[in-house]
C-alpha cells in the first residue's frame, strides 16, 4: 500500500502541469483613420490639412495614440490582445504607424491588409501577435451582391492560422451602411451576409474542426434579417447546436455606437459552435452563466458628457474623440 501511495505521489510530481493560455480578440471601428497625405484615387479630400476638417499631423498623431491606448488598455494578465480587427482604416501606412505607437510597440503586431474599392477609401484590417497566432495565410474577397453588380464597398478579409493547436479562420467585415434609408439599403447587407455565410460554410466543410470567428461592423443589429437570417447567427443560449453560428454580442442591451440618440449593436462577434462546445479545446471564455462574452468596452475617456462614444469629428467640427464606436472584445482559452 505504501508503494502504491508513493507511485501516485511520483506520478503527480512528474506529470507536466499544462498552463491555460488565453487569447484576447477585439474589433474596433476606428472612424476614418486617415493619414494626412493626398492619395490619388482615394476619397480622402476631407481628411487633409487644408480641408474644412483641417486634418493635421498633430490630430493624426493624437488619434493614433488614442487607438493604441485602447488596445493597450484591453490587455490582461496574458498581455496585449492576440488579435485586433479594425474597420475604417485608409491604407497600410496608417496601420504601420499604429503598430509603431509606443503604447503597443512591444506587442510587435504583424499586419494583414488589402486595399478595397470602397467609395470612401476605407478598408478593414487585422493585426496579430505571431507568438500567439501562427499565421498561415490571408486574402481579401470582393463583395458580390447579385442585386447590386456595381457595388463598391469594403472587401471581406480572411486570415487563417493556428491558435493553441487549433486552426482558426478570422473573417473581418464592414457591411454597407444605411445611408439612403434602412429599407432601401437592406438588400446590400443581406447579400453580403449571405456571401460571408457561404464562405464560412465552405471553410467548415473543408475542415469540420476549424474554428471560425467573424468580427465586424455589420451596420445592422443582431435581430435584423441580415445577421439573424442570412448569416444565421443565433443568440447564445442554454443549448448550442453543432454546425451553427452564434452571435456573442446578441445578448444584453449594451450598444457600441449611437445614432439619433439611440444605441446600436452594429459591431458584432460571431463564432462557430465548436468554439462553444469544445470542452478542453480552444473555446470562448464564459466567466459566468448568462453573462455576455462578446462585450462592449466603455472606457471613460472614450465617452462624451452624455456617455455616448465621443467621435473625432461631428461633420466638419473637430471634437478630438478616438472614435464614434466603442471597441468590442472577447477571450479565447486553450
Amino acid at each position: 500500500m505504501l508503494l502504491g501511495l508513493m507511485a501516485v505521489i511520483m506520478i503527480a510530481v512528474i506529470s507536466p502541469c499544462v498552463a491555460q493560455q488565453r487569447y484576447g480578440v477585439m474589433f474596433y471601428n476606428v472612424e476614418n483613420l486617415f493619414d494626412t497625405i493626398n492619395d490619388v484615387g482615394v476619397a480622402d479630400e476631407d481628411m487633409l490639412p487644408k480641408a474644412d476638417r483641417a486634418w493635421t499631423e498633430e490630430r493624426y498623431q493624437r488619434k493614433l495614440n488614442g487607438v493604441a491606448r485602447v488596445i493597450a488598455d484591453l490587455s490582461d494578465e496574458d498581455g496585449f490582445p492576440a488579435i485586433v480587427a479594425l474597420a475604417e482604416v485608409e491604407n497600410r501606412r496608417v496601420l504601420d504607424d499604429l503598430v509603431s505607437q509606443k503604447e503597443i510597440a512591444n506587442a510587435q503586431y504583424s499586419v494583414c491588409h488589402y486595399d478595397s474599392p470602397d467609395e470612401r477609401g476605407i478598408d478593414v484590417a487585422l493585426l496579430y501577435r505571431s507568438e500567439l497566432f501562427k499565421f498561415k495565410g490571408c486574402k481579401s474577397v470582393r463583395a458580390d451582391v447579385e442585386s447590386a453588380p456595381n457595388l463598391q464597398t469594403r472587401d471581406y478579409l480572411l486570415v487563417w492560422g493556428d491558435m493553441g493547436g487549433y486552426e482558426v479562420l478570422f473573417c473581418v467585415v464592414h457591411f454597407p451602411s444605411r445611408i439612403g434609408g434602412v429599407k432601401q439599403t437592406e438588400h446590400l447587407r443581406m447579400g453580403c451576409a449571405k456571401q460571408v455565410r457561404e464562405i464560412v460554410d465552405s471553410a467548415i466543410r473543408a475542415n469540420s474542426d476549424r474554428r471560425v470567428v467573424i468580427l465586424g461592423d455589420m451596420n445592422d443589429n443582431p435581430n435584423n434579417r441580415s445577421i439573424r437570417k442570412m448569416l444565421g447567427a443565433k443568440r447564445v443560449g442554454c443549448r448550442v447546436e453543432s454546425g451553427r453560428l452564434y452571435n456573442l454580442t446578441a445578448s444584453g442591451r449594451a450598444g457600441s455606437s449611437v445614432y439619433d440618440g439611440r444605441w446600436n449593436r452594429y459591431d458584432n462577434i460571431v463564432v462557430s459552435s465548436n468554439l462553444l462546445l469544445s470542452g478542453n479545446g480552444l473555446h470562448v471564455v464564459m466567466p459566468k452563466r448568462n453573462v455576455r462574452v462578446g462585450y462592449v468596452q466603455r472606457f471613460e475617456y472614450l465617452l462624451d458628457a452624455r456617455k455616448y462614444p465621443k467621435p473625432t469629428y461631428r461633420g466638419s467640427e473637430y471634437l478630438g474623440g478616438v472614435s464614434d464606436h466603442l471597441p468590442i472584445y472577447m477571450e479565447l482559452e486553450r
